[in-house]
C-alpha cells in the first residue's frame, strides 16, 4: 500500500540542466509503483545513477513508498491514483500523455483500455452499462462519429450518461467528481472537461439531426414496449427561464399560478411514465394544436399493432390507439376531428353541474400496483356533449361514454371517452394513471434538471410560426380594462337610491346630478366599449413572426443542444427505470428502487481484467445494510445474465460483490 504522497521536485539551481521534468517525474512514478528498481528506472530513462541519487537525497524528488508485503504491482490504489493524477503535465488526471499528444496532432482518438483497480470512485456507475445499451445509448452513435477528438463519441455519451446518472445536472458542475476514477471506469485517463463537452455537443448538433435521432430511438421504444396496449399519455411541462439574455414568451405556470417566461414542453408517455419524445415549444399555440400538427401525425406513423383500414372499416368501434390527457384538451372540435381520424379519447369533462343519483353507482374491485384489492363506485352513461351555439350554423355533438367515480366524502369525479372496448374498470384505471405522468415531470425537474438551460446560444424563431398580434393584445387589454370600470360603475349606480327619509331640494338635486353622472359616465364606458369591439372584429388575433415590428421579434433560449442533453437524460430515466424494475422484486418497500440505485452509483468498486477470458470482472464494495447487499448481488446476477461487452472492447462485464 502507498504510504506517502507525492513525487515532486525542487526548484533546480540556475544555469543547471534540467532532468526531472514534470513527464520525467511521471514516468518514474509510474515505474516505481509498477514495482521496477532503480536501476531499472535509470537505464530505461536513461538517467545517471548518482544524478537519481543526489535528487532523492536533496529531496529534489520523492517517491512513494510501497509496502513489502501484500503489494501487487499490477493493481492500482486511490493514493497510487492520486500521485499519477497529481504529477501530469497536461493537465489534472491527463496521464494518458502519448495519445493526447497524438489527437491534436493527427486527430486519432483514446483507446478505451482498462486497467486492475481498486477502490475505484463511482464505480457503481458500471452497473448501468447493459441497461444503458438497451435503452439505445449507441445505437445510432454512428451518426456523430464525424466529429473526431481524443474522445469518440462513444465516450463523450457514456461520460454524459454517467453524470445524469450522479445527478451532475450542470456541465459546469462535472468537476466535483472524481475525474480521474470517473474515467478510469470507462477505460480512459478522465472524463471530459466542461468546455470539451460544450464543444462535443455543439459540433454532435451540427455533424447531425439530434431531431431525427430522438425520433428513430422513440421509434425503436414504442416497437418494443410491453406496456404500450395502444395508450398514451399527453401533456404539457412548462419550462421556466431566468435568464435576460432573451425575451421569452410568457405564459400560465399552474405548479406556481403565476404567469412567467419560459417554454413549453409537451410529453408523450406510456402508462408506466416512461418518456417516448417530447415536442418543445417556444410559442405556445396550445395543446389541441400541437396535438394536430406535431404528435397525431408522428402517432399514426409511430405507433406499433394498429388496426388495418379494412378492419377498421368492419367495426365502427374499433380505433388505431387511445390517447390521454387533461382538461386542456377538452373541445367539441377536436373531438370531432379525434373521432374522423378514428383514434380514441379519454379525458376530465369540464363544467359537471348535475350529479348522478347514488344509487346509480355499482361497487367494482381493482388491482392497485402493489397488489391490494381496492373497492370503487362506479356508474356509466351514455352521453351526447354539445358546443357552442353559431350563428348560422348547427350545433356540433359528439357522443361518448360517462364514467363517474364516487368517492367517499359524495364527490364525483367525471371521466369521458369514445373507447368502447374497455371496460368500466379499464377506462377508469387508464384515466387514474396519469398522475405518473405528473410524478415524471417532478422527478425529472428534481433529479435531472430538465428545466435547465445547456448553453446561452440563441435560436432564432421561424417566419411562418404564428403569433398573438401586440396590437390585439393591446386592445384586448384595453377591453378587460374598460369591461372592469363598467362593472363597477353600474354596481356603484344601483348603490344610489333614494332613501325613506324625507330629502330637502338641495340634496335632491344632489341626488338626481349624482345619479345622472354616473348614468353620463357608464354611457361613455359603453361607447368605449362598443368602439374597442368593433376595432377588435377588424384586427387579426394572431400574425406570422414576420410581420412583428422589429423592436418587438424575439429570440429562443431552446436550441438542439437543450435537446440532444434531454435525450441523453431521457435514455439515463428509462435506464434506471429498467434496473429499478429488476430489484422492485426484491424490496420491502419498492418505492424506494430509485433512492437505492443512487445508493449503488456512488458506491466504491474494484476492477480486475481477465485477458485470458476477456472478462471484465467489476467488484462493487458492499453497501451499510445486508438488506441492501442482497439486493445488489441479485442486479448483479441478473445483468450477468446479459452477457454485455463493454463499449469498443472484446471484455464481457461481470458483476459481483467484493465479498463473494
Amino acid at each position: 500500500m502507498i504510504k506517502t504522497a507525492m513525487a515532486v521536485f525542487i526548484k533546480k539551481k540556475k544555469n543547471s540542466t534540467r532532468i526531472f521534468t514534470n513527464e520525467t517525474v511521471e514516468k518514474i512514478t509510474k515505474l516505481h509503483i509498477q514495482g521496477h528498481s532503480k536501476e531499472a528506472i535509470c537505464e530505461d530513462l536513461d538517467i545517471k545513477k548518482n544524478t537519481f541519487s543526489k535528487a532523492l537525497l536533496q529531496k529534489r524528488l520523492v517517491l512513494p513508498i510501497l509496502d513489502s508485503i501484500g503489494s501487487d504491482a499490477s493493481i492500482s490504489t486511490k493514493s497510487s491514483r492520486a500521485v499519477i493524477d497529481n504529477n501530469t503535465g497536461m493537465g489534472k488526471s491527463c496521464s494518458n500523455v502519448l495519445e493526447r499528444v497524438l489527437a491534436s496532432k493527427i486527430g486519432l482518438s483514446a483507446l478505451t483500455t482498462f486497467d486492475n483497480h481498486i477502490d475505484l470512485s463511482h464505480g457503481g456507475l458500471l452497473l448501468t452499462i447493459p441497461a444503458l445499451l438497451s435503452c439505445g445509448l449507441l445505437r445510432y452513435v454512428s451518426r456523430f462519429e464525424s466529429v473526431t477528438g481524443y474522445y469518440t463519441a462513444t465516450q463523450v455519451f457514456l461520460s454524459l450518461s454517467f453524470l445524469v446518472f450522479l445527478r451532475i445536472n450542470k456541465l459546469e458542475s462535472s468537476d466535483r467528481v472524481a475525474i480521474g476514477d470517473l474515467g478510469r471506469c470507462l477505460g480512459l485517463d478522465r472524463i471530459p472537461e466542461v468546455k470539451t463537452l460544450r464543444n462535443r455537443i455543439a459540433n454532435f448538433c451540427r455533424a447531425s439531426d439530434v431531431e431525427e435521432w430522438a425520433s428513430q430511438l422513440s421509434l425503436d421504444w414504442m416497437q418494443t414496449d410491453d406496456k404500450l396496449e395502444g395508450v398514451l399519455y399527453i401533456d404539457g411541462h412548462v419550462n421556466l427561464y431566468y435568464g435576460n439574455q432573451v425575451e421569452m414568451p410568457k405564459r400560465f405556470v399552474s405548479r406556481m399560478r403565476l404567469c412567467m417566461s419560459g417554454s413549453t414542453d409537451y410529453w408523450v408517455n406510456n402508462q408506466m411514465g416512461q418518456p417516448f419524445f417530447v415536442v418543445p415549444k417556444t410559442i405556445n399555440e396550445g395543446l389541441i394544436k400541437t396535438l394536430i400538427d406535431n404528435i397525431i401525425p408522428r402517432l399514426n406513423r409511430d405507433v406499433p399493432n394498429q388496426p388495418s383500414e379494412a378492419q377498421l372499416a368492419e367495426n365502427e368501434n374499433l380505433h388505431r390507439y387511445m390517447i390521454i390527457f387533461d382538461r386542456e384538451g377538452y373541445s367539441i372540435d377536436f373531438f370531432e376531428y379525434l373521432k374522423s381520424e378514428r383514434i380514441a379519447f379519454c379525458t376530465y369533462r369540464k363544467n359537471v353541474k348535475e350529479a348522478w343519483d347514488e344509487s346509480e353507482f355499482t361497487e367494482y374491485e381493482i388491482i392497485t400496483e402493489s397488489g391490494d384489492k381496492e373497492v370503487v363506485r362506479l356508474a356509466e352513461r351514455e352521453t351526447v356533449l354539445c358546443g357552442k351555439k353559431e350563428k348560422g350554423m348547427p350545433i356540433k355533438s359528439v357522443k361518448v361514454r360517462e364514467i363517474r367515480k364516487l368517492s367517499a366524502s359524495g364527490h364525483q369525479t367525471s371521466v369521458i371517452t369514445t373507447n368502447y372496448l374497455l371496460s368500466i374498470v379499464q377506462v377508469c384505471v387508464f384515466m387514474f394513471l396519469r398522475w405518473r405522468q405528473e410524478i415524471f415531470f417532478k422527478y425529472m425537474v428534481e433529479s435531472f434538471d430538465i428545466d435547465s438551460i445547456t448553453s446561452y446560444m440563441k435560436k432564432t424563431i421561424p417566419d411562418t410560426v404564428w403569433v398573438i398580434n401586440p396590437e390585439y393584445k393591446d386592445l384586448d387589454r384595453q377591453h378587460k380594462r374598460i369591461l372592469s370600470l363598467l362593472t363597477k360603475s353600474k354596481t356603484k349606480y344601483a348603490e344610489i337610491s333614494l332613501t325613506n327619509k324625507e330629502m330637502t331640494e338641495k340634496e335632491m338635486e344632489r341626488f338626481i346630478k349624482k345619479k345622472s353622472d354616473k348614468k353620463t359616465e357608464i354611457e361613455d364606458l359603453e361607447k368605449q366599449k362598443a368602439q374597442i369591439i368593433e376595432v377588435k372584429k377588424n384586427t387579426k388575433k394572431k400574425i406570422p413572426f414576420e410581420d412583428l415590428p422589429d423592436n418587438q421579434k424575439f429570440d429562443t433560449a431552446v436550441n438542439e443542444r437543450k435537446f440532444f442533453l434531454d435525450t441523453i437524460k431521457i435514455i439515463a430515466y428509462r435506464a434506471e427505470t429498467a434496473m429499478c424494475n429488476i430489484i422492485k422484486k426484491q424490496m420491502a418497500s419498492p418505492q424506494e428502487a430509485r433512492s437505492l440505485m443512487r445508493k449503488f452509483y456512488s458506491a466504491d468498486a474494484d476492477i480486475e481484467i481477465d485477458n485470458v477470458k476477456n472478462v471484465l470482472w467489476v467488484k462493487i464494495h458492499n453497501n451499510n445494510h445486508w438488506a441492501d447487499d442482497k439486493i445488489l448481488q441479485f442486479l448483479c446476477d441478473t445483468l450477468n445474465e446479459t452477457n454485455t461487452d463493454f463499449p469498443s472492447t472484446n471484455l464481457t462485464i461481470q458483476y459481483k460483490l467484493v465479498t463473494s
